[in-house]
Parts: structure tokens; sequence; C-alpha cells
């Protein structure tokens, strides 16, 4: 399912970790990585970059392409110039990428709407399913736990669903998931205390959404995965990471419109807040 995947790196330790968490992909179909470093030409202290610069960058994408190789996985480098997000985002068109993965160091809104974060503008941005993996769940482990933890990514999914197109797309990528491994899916609809005015409007949707959510629920078994569904009412972001950590998911999918930065901080985004907060990987399906 995502047997061609992209990965950019800027070589920091972080980058590094992504990298061997991601050999781990290997078990669950993943033969080709595309390495991508972008020279953020809006950041070069010096322009045109030199040659010498670029030599190095090179080497150090050859270094770690050369893991990937001694593990079995085809492995390409990239070395472009240009605005890191709308590059990787080409170079993911160019090469029929399926996923792309990547780290996040979990800002905050305000942080993010001051400096920009490259995952988290993927994240808004790609048409390519991108699976966000926090630094701080990766970091203290080694090259093997990293691996292994991948290997079991997709065994346990929780997809908050909403019934919204995006949130039906996101549905049927999950669907297809069982030749990933995935064991099980954690169904969860929130009906949003913002959006309820009174105890018998709660109470009302509750019921609807709760026949709506076990058909979807019916649905998804159909596909010989097991499953399992909860409607309830509460704070959308609190209800997601709350229920993750009860029912101890190896992964969250979300759906998301992919709303520009300046709109985001003004509304909020549930799928973008889950990335900055989840203590587990997040995968970001986006609508066409």
């Amino acid at each position: 399912m995502f047997r061609k995947t992209l990965i950019p790196t800027d070589f920091t330790d972080e980058a590094d970790q992504v990298l061997h968490y991601s050999l781990g992909l290997k078990s669950l179909g993943l033969r080709e990585v595309v390495l991508i470093h972008v020279i953020d030409v809006g950041q070069a202290l010096m322009l045109p970059v030199s040659e010498k610069i670029k030599a190095g960058i090179a080497e150090k994408l050859a270094e770690r392409a050369k893991i990937y190789e001694d593990n079995g996985i085809k492995a390409k480098t990239i070395m472009v110039e240009g605005e890191p997000i709308d590059k990787i985002l080409e170079q993911a068109e160019k090469n029929n990428i399926s996923l792309i993965v990547t780290g996040s160091r979990g800002k905050r809104l305000m942080d993010e709407f001051l400096s920009g974060s490259i995952s988290e503008g993927l994240g808004r941005k790609s048409d390519v399913p991108i699976l966000m993996l926090r630094y701080d769940i990766l970091k203290e482990k080694d090259a093997k736990e990293l691996a292994k933890m991948a290997g079991l990514t997709f065994k346990k999914i929780l997809l908050p669903y909403d019934f919204s197109p995006v949130s039906k797309k996101a549905l049927s990528y999950v669907r297809k998931l069982k030749s990933a491994g995935a064991e099980e899916i954690v169904l969860l609809h929130i009906v949003d205390t913002k959006r309820v005015e009174t105890e018998l409007e709660e109470k009302e949707l509750l019921t609807i959404n709760r026949k709506d959510t076990v058909a979807v629920e019916n649905e998804i078994k159909r596909s010989k995965i097991k499953t399992k569904s909860f409607c309830q009412i509460g704070d959308p972001l609190r209800e997601i990471l709350a229920k993750a950590d009860e029912e101890d998911v190896t992964l969250i999918v979300m759906g998301s419109h992919g709303k520009g930065i300046v709109k985001e901080w003004l509304l909020g985004s549930v799928s973008l807040n889950v990335i900055r907060t989840a203590d587990r990987p997040a995968l970001i399906v986006h609508e066409e």
C-alpha cells in the first residue's frame, strides 16, 4: 500500500530517528524510499549555494541511502533548492509517492503561526497521506526499538469520524490498511459540546449519531477487520487523546481539510492539534 515512501531529512538526530523508524516499515510492504533534502533558499546565508556545500549534502544523503540499501530497501536521493514544502510535494508527485513519513516537534499553535513548520505545512497541503511522528515519542529509542515500533504502527487504529466527505475518505483509506497489518479499528464520533445549546439537543444528537456510528462500524466489519465504535459528547481533541490512551491504539488516522495557517489559527483544527499533542503516530488523509 505504501511500497514507495518519501522521507524528508535535514540530517539532524531527530530526522535520523525517523529514518531508523522507517526501516521497520519494510515488514509492512515498504520497498523503496525517496530521501530528499531541500536547500531552503530563504534561510541560506549565501547565494548561490556553493558546490562544496552541495557536495557535502550529497555525501550525507548517500550515507543515509546506504542504510536503506543495507536493509534491503531501494533508495533514491534528491537534493533541490527552493521552498521546502513546495519542493517536497513537487517531488512526491513526480515520483508517484504513496506515503510521506516525517517528524514533528509538536509546536504550540502560536509558535506555528509565527515561525512556521515544514512538517505541519505538509500535513495541511499534501494530497499524499502523511505519517507524522512527534520526535518526543522517538527519542531515547535505539534503532531496533524504532523498527519494531514501526512494524506495529497499523495494528490498532483510532479513527475519529464525523460523517464528512474527508472523514469518509479517511475511512476508505483505513479499510485498505488490513494489508499493512491492521487488526482492529476503533471508531470514534464526538458530539462537540461547543455546538450543543440544550440538554435535549445533546440527547437527540447522541441518539442519532450512535445509530449512524454503529452503521459505519458494521460496514467496516465487512472488510473482516475487528471493529468497535464509540459515540460520546465532549471536546473533540480531549476525547480523541483520551480514547487513544484508553484503547492503547498504535495509530490515529485523521481526515483534514488542509486549511491555510491564518484560518487555522483563527478557527482551530482538531487534526492539526492531534498531531501536536498525541503521544503516538498520526496519519493525515486529505480530501481531494
